[in-house]
């Protein structure tokens, strides 16, 4: 029974994957200068988020994140319509007053559209999208991040409380958060915490459907590191992991390699050979090793002498 209906969900999944004609993996370069540096520029660029998604009605957010220095989307449409996109959302940003301070890095910002071919790749990129706010900072996690869409997937409090709370823009209200007249009209734009709300504008539920069920979503998001490698490498960024992420894998590999030993008791050289795949393939940091292996800081530190 769970079989069958394993293979149900997955291929109501490839349905819906089948049915869209084009998704892309868009983001700007992740070691660009630092654009936002509070929360109300924050809040700016949400609002040109949505300004953008309402003003070109070709395309379709699956999930979006903004960092302080960068940006990645996830959305469906023709390239040209993503590059207007693009376009459209580079000319709001450097030219909000509020961020006056960034422009010049603001119109230096480069994207890249990288095809998303199967639906495997399309999982993994709206997961290594949504866990990357909460990734870099370790005060965040995915339901705690704001600046982005991520904290609604799957969350139906956060939904009930859009529903409950969130206010329909007035006319006065959506010119001063974009800066036009063009949205006069727009029934959609709800605001909640001081900036539209995702919900109103990105595809969540449609982006939902490609993952067989909540419980995979969550794999996908806590337990999957080795895609986020993968799509890291794809898109040409460094990955960064919790040490939650790192300990599970280092709880694999001594199942795998080690007989099932704890890490407290594997022998030094074993504990080296770990060292070397966490530093290597991982980007692990010195400290985090030490954490991880309980090995004094003067051996990682003779291990990986230019990461202390």
């Amino acid at each position: 029974m769970e079989k069958r209906d394993f293979a149900r969900l997955e291929n109501l999944c490839q349905f819906r994957f089948s049915e869209v004609k084009t998704i892309y993996h868009v983001c700007s370069r992740e070691n660009h200068p630092l654009i936002f540096h509070d929360e109300e520029e924050y809040k700016v660029a949400m609002n040109i988020v949505a300004f953008v998604a309402f003003s070109c009605a070709g395309i379709r957010i699956y999930t979006f994140e903004i960092m302080d220095n960068h940006f990645h989307f996830i959305m469906s449409g023709k390239k040209d319509e993503i590059e207007v996109f693009i376009k459209v959302f580079i000319t709001k940003l450097s030219a909000h007053p509020v961020l006056a301070d960034s422009k010049n890095d603001i119109k230096a910002l480069s994207f890249k559209l990288f095809l998303i071919e199967s639906l495997d790749n399309l999982r993994n990129g709206i997961s290594y999208v949504n866990r990357n706010g909460a990734v870099v900072n370790p005060d965040e996690n995915v339901f705690t991040y704001r600046w982005g869409s991520n904290l609604y997937f799957f969350n139906r409090e956060a939904r009930y409380y859009y529903e409950k709370c969130s206010e329909k823009a007035s006319s006065r209200t959506k010119r001063e958060i974009f800066r036009s007249a063009k949205m006069d009209r727009e029934e959609r734009v709800k605001m909640l915490g001081g900036y539209v709300s995702p919900l109103c504008y990105c595809h969540i539920k449609e982006a939902e459907s490609f993952f067989r069920n909540n419980r995979h979503y969550f794999y996908n998001i806590s337990r999957n590191i080795e895609s986020a490698k993968d799509i890291a490498k794809t898109i040409g960024e460094e990955v960064f992991y919790t040490d939650d992420d790192l300990f599970l894998h280092i709880r694999s590999l001594c199942s795998k390699r080690y007989d099932g030993k704890p890490i407290a008791i594997l022998p030094p050289q074993s504990k080296i050979e770990i060292a070397k795949e966490l530093h290597f393939e991982y980007n692990a940091g010195n400290r985090q090793i030490c954490r991880l292996l309980k090995m004094d800081i003067n051996v990682v530190t003779a291990l990986f002498p230019k990461n202390g």
